[in-house]
């Protein structure tokens, strides 16, 4: 009796030398989570309504953010069998782990009506969302002036006209734009693009939209009632945003409205500012010509 006893001892503490061992094992490795800044590992205890997080938390995620974000998934935990995966702001911009991606899942015990505990993980994807970002904007912006580019802005302008407001969409052509590229060279003219697609910017700010067109050519579309204000301000800066030396600049701006009808889409406007400006050009050149109520005028 007394030999089983001591065996059976001696096999219960080779046991509980394994579990402190493996326990030991474990805080190790949370422990090591502290090398990869990137991921974030959490754990909430149901029966004592704790939550734990994985040491390399602190300083890297803003934890009443995340304490928010949390209790919407606590009070509705995901089923058994169930892994949870999305991604979500956290913080405020500027903020280490702006975006996230997180995964998480719940750990039922018999089939009970609420869970023993619920396990994730954040990962800090914002490099990621910012390179989706570049890309997106490559893909509808021009290269080198920053405007939208020309299939990006027909959508924007097309979505846009589905809210039937008044709007104006402004045709506006570089003169003389080959000469200057012939007497001064492409990167003279590259300039002269990007300091019409910056005037353009600046005076009709967003939500108004500035799209480049073809290699001369720009397009605006705006609901603000003084555009042809602005189309004045235009032609007036155009004119001294070119310094001595690298010719003269001047712009014909087209002018449409969309009066606010139904049946009106980006192409029939376009044609119709396309046809203004050529009206413009065909007047003298920097000036502008409008198409409104059926009746065309040059300024």
């Amino acid at each position: 009796m007394t030999g089983n006893s001591e065996m059976q001892l001696e096999s219960e503490s080779k046991g509980i030398e394994q579990e402190l061992y493996r326990f030991s094992q474990t805080e190790q490795l949370y422990g090591y989570m502290s090398f990869f800044t990137d991921t974030v590992l959490f754990e909430y205890s149901y029966p004592e309504k704790r939550l734990y997080l994985s040491a390399n938390a602190k300083g890297n995620i803003n934890l009443q953010a995340f304490q928010l974000f949390f209790s919407k998934h606590r009070d509705n935990a995901p089923k058994e069998g169930e892994m949870r995966s999305f991604e979500f702001s956290l913080g405020k911009m500027g903020e280490p782990f702006h975006w996230c991606s997180c995964k998480l899942t719940a750990i039922w015990e018999d089939k009970k009506s609420a869970p023993f505990k619920l396990i994730g993980k954040l990962q800090d994807i914002s490099g990621l969302k910012a390179r989706e970002e570049q890309l997106l904007l490559k893909s509808i912006k021009d290269g080198l002036t920053g405007v939208y580019n020309k299939s990006a802005f027909e959508y924007r302008v097309d979505e846009l006209l589905k809210d039937e407001m008044e709007s104006w969409l402004c045709m506006i052509d570089i003169d003389n734009f080959k000469e200057i590229n012939d007497c001064y060279g492409h990167p003279t003219g590259d300039r002269i693009l990007m300091k019409v697609g910056g005037m353009l910017c600046d005076l009709f700010p967003e939500p108004d939209l500035v799209g480049r067109v073809g290699g001369d050519e720009f397009v605006v579309f705006t609901s603000g009632n003084n555009v042809y204000k602005r189309a004045e301000k235009l032609l007036k800066r155009a004119k001294k945003a070119v310094p001595d030396g690298e010719g003269r600049l001047s712009v014909s701006i087209g002018i449409v409205s969309s009066a606010g009808k139904k049946e009106i889409n980006y192409q029939k406007l376009f044609s119709q500012a396309d046809r203004a400006m050529y009206y413009a050009k065909q007047a003298g050149k920097n000036r502008i010509a409008s198409y409104h109520d059926n009746i065309w005028q040059v300024t």
